[in-house]
């Protein structure tokens, strides 16, 4: 799959904060969708290239509730439904034998998370997408409850009439989600509905390493990962609210390192393996030759 899609706009100078206030990090990539489309559909290329078999669509906050922030929130479908199209022509243009997942995250201000989720993979199915990505969840974006959200987020989800495939994110070097909530429970909680598959994502390397086995375990169905290498706050840019802008994580994962934790995800179980945060196109290009041995 492919890497991290809102760290690489702002590597490339988009402002991913609009939006932003002493609470909340703003829309994050969402407003690219319209502000720098043309930046958008190159990092998709640039994953593409590298060997990336899956790409995520940019909708991580294409959401009404989101773009609220920054008043387009009657634009949403709008907004929802170019993520997808510019994932879709990128795909065209350099694989057409890739996959494209429609990537969701529940809002970070209060909302219906149900219609949020299910309004938006409406949208994205019928403008092309492969399958839905309900990711980013059991993270600190609660609304109901860390476990209630995935299984409202999936059932949302499953609406659209695709495959449906679950991201649990900041699991824990303890093995657990977030909060402390056991794999096993999420997936027991989670049994009876549609669901293809779960991924460990937006979590530090070593926390999916041990993670993995536990949620191995625990669920039968297809597993993924995909790790963040983590942010910083940069007071380059001060501290007025807009000017929160965050810088790439401190910690050093080159590409061959990050590929290193990929081989012994793959070990584990892993059968769909990319990156989040902060995760460039080298990143798995590396990954990719890693895992095909």
């Amino acid at each position: 799959m492919d890497g991290g899609t809102g760290s690489e706009l702002q590597r490339r100078g988009v402002n991913v904060n609009k939006g932003a206030n002493a609470k909340i990090d703003g829309v994050w990539s969402a407003s690219a969708n319209m502000d720098a489309p043309g930046i958008v559909r190159q990092v998709h290329e640039d994953y593409l290239k590298a060997g990336a078999e899956i790409i995520i669509s940019n909708n991580f906050y294409t959401s009404r509730a989101m773009l609220t922030l920054i008043g387009q929130g009657e634009r949403w479908e709008e907004y929802t439904r170019r993520g997808a199209e510019l994932a879709v022509q990128a795909r065209k243009a350099v694989n057409p034998e890739a996959y494209v997942a429609g990537g969701i995250a529940p809002p970070s201000v209060p909302c219906d998370l149900r219609k949020e989720f299910e309004d938006q993979s409406q949208v994205l199915a019928k403008a092309g997408v492969d399958f839905m990505l309900a990711e980013y969840m059991g993270g600190d974006n609660v609304h109901e409850g860390p476990i209630a959200d995935c299984v409202a987020a999936v059932d949302a989800c499953a609406t659209a009439g695709l495959p449906v495939f679950l991201g649990v994110c900041n699991v824990k070097d303890s093995g657990t989600m977030m909060n402390g909530e056991a794999l096993s429970d999420l997936v027991t909680a989670l049994r009876g509905h549609k669901l293809d598959g779960i991924f460990l994502m937006c979590s530090y390397p070593e926390a999916i390493s041990a993670s993995l086995p536990n949620l191995r375990k625990a669920y039968d169905g297809p597993i993924g990962a995909y790790g963040h290498l983590g942010y910083d706050r940069n007071p380059k840019y001060g501290t007025s609210p807009d000017e929160q802008w965050f810088t790439m994580g401190t910690r050093e994962y080159t590409p061959n390192r990050y590929a290193e934790f990929a081989t012994r995800w793959k070990e584990i179980g892993a059968q769909i393996i990319g990156g989040c945060c902060a995760t460039r196109p080298e990143h798995i290009e590396a990954t990719g030759k890693a895992l095909r041995g």
